[in-house]
Formats: structure tokens, C-alpha cells, sequence
């Protein structure tokens, strides 16, 4: 898995291995050969791969996922933001119907 800065973001890209079906599409899509088969299910070296996201798009059933990689204390206060606006909205809301 790549190394990511306090709060910044990063995207991996997973095998969803009970839908790869093996077929290579995957591997041939990729510029930096980071794909290779393990026990007949894909795998993707993190090292080489450069996420430009080309295996995700050649996967016939899905099996590629992206996910986003986000450190505690940005989830943290991602989180805190989301309840800010949500007090917000609940205040408004308060306040069109006249309840308190």
C-alpha cells in the first residue's frame, strides 16, 4: 500500500477475489505489467501499479475495486464536518416548521 501525508487521500486498487474468473483482461490492460495470478485469482502489486484505474475498466465481472485509503484523523474530521452541516440542516429545518 502507498505511504500517504496526514490528511491526504490515496486510491488502491483490490481484487475482489470470488469474482475474478482468471481471464487475463486485467493483466493485458496493464501499462506496468503490476498484475500477475496467485492460486488463479489476480493480484496487484501496489509497488509498480500507477492507478490509472485501466484494470478496473477491463474487468468483465467487477472484480477490481477501487478504494480510497484515508488516515484516522482525516476521517476524523471529515466526520466532524458532516455532523456540522447535518446541526445545520436540522436547525433550519427547526426553524421552517416552528419546532424546538
Amino acid at each position: 500500500m502507498e505511504k500517504q501525508s496526514e490528511g491526504k487521500r490515496s486510491r488502491i486498487f483490490e481484487v475482489r477475489w470470488e469474482l475474478c474468473i482468471a481471464c487475463g483482461l486485467c493483466a493485458q490492460s496493464c501499462p506496468k505489467d503490476a498484475i500477475s495470478f496467485f492460486l488463479g485469482k489476480a493480484e496487484i502489486d501496489q509497488n509498480r501499479c500507477v492507478r490509472c484505474g485501466l484494470c478496473v475498466k477491463a474487468c468483465p465481472r467487477g472484480a477490481i475495486v477501487e478504494k480510497v485509503v484515508i488516515s484516522p484523523k482525516a476521517l476524523e474530521k471529515e466526520v466532524q464536518s458532516l455532523q456540522m452541516q447535518v446541526e445545520a440542516i436540522l436547525g433550519r429545518l427547526d426553524r421552517l416548521t416552528g419546532v424546538k
